[in-house]
């Protein structure tokens, strides 16, 4: 919470890879999560779901990608998270 209070924010350093949609309803209802949870438009979630497999190009804080896998999982989305880095840093 003082993170939040002194204005920092942690890196977003996960992402979602989604392999497969099961059904026809879990496409539809696959993007419906991917909007929720990303907050990205429906018109984007619908072009990423429909060209699985895919990493969602949104870089996610570890408890909204770990969300987003567990709703994608329960409406039959084959999905995982993946850590992508340390975060920034001068090169």
């Amino acid at each position: 919470m003082q993170r939040i209070e002194w204005g920092e924010m942690l890196p977003r350093l996960w992402q979602v890879r989604i392999e497969k949609a099961l059904t026809t309803n879990a496409i539809i209802y696959g993007a419906q999560e991917i909007v929720l949870i990303t907050g990205c438009s429906s018109a984007t979630a619908r072009q990423w779901i429909n060209s699985l497999p895919r990493v969602l190009p949104i870089p996610l804080y570890k408890h909204q990608a770990q969300r987003l896998v567990r709703e994608l999982t329960k409406i039959q989305v084959l999905a995982n998270v993946i850590f992508i880095g340390q975060g920034s840093s001068s090169t």
